[in-house]
């Protein structure tokens, strides 16, 4: 079987979203990574490296909700799904996309919906 287009791997809406945010490793350490697009189910981040396997467990800390103050993350878990290298001409600070599925998904509000489609057209 093979795998469905990229447009059908999610299974809520997407988002796009250029928010920064962070993956907390198991040694403390805090590795940046850039939200490509967002969904309640899952995430696309940008990152210079990506040390995880499919499948690894990932705590994430999300700037993305309005009612959250900007030093105050959304905390989320969920696993890796793909990691894919980005194309040579789309390498800069960014080298690799992950894309990881909530293990439960987050609750956006409608304003919150809107802001995210507004920022995208």
């Amino acid at each position: 079987m093979s795998n469905p287009p990229p447009s059908e791997r999610r299974r809520s809406a997407r988002y796009v979203a250029c928010f920064v945010m962070f993956v907390e490793q198991p040694d403390d350490e805090k590795l940046t990574a850039m939200i490509a697009d967002l969904s309640e189910t899952g995430v696309r981040l940008l990152v210079r490296r990506a040390p995880w396997a499919v499948g690894d467990e990932l705590h994430l800390g999300l700037h993305v909700t309005l009612k959250r103050q900007l030093d105050e993350p959304h905390i989320v878990t969920g696993h890796v799904k793909r990691i894919e290298a980005l194309p040579e001409e789309r390498v800069g600070l960014w080298t690799h996309q992950v894309a990881v599925e909530f293990n439960e998904p987050i609750v956006l509000s409608a304003a919150e919906r809107e802001a995210m489609a507004a920022r995208a057209h």
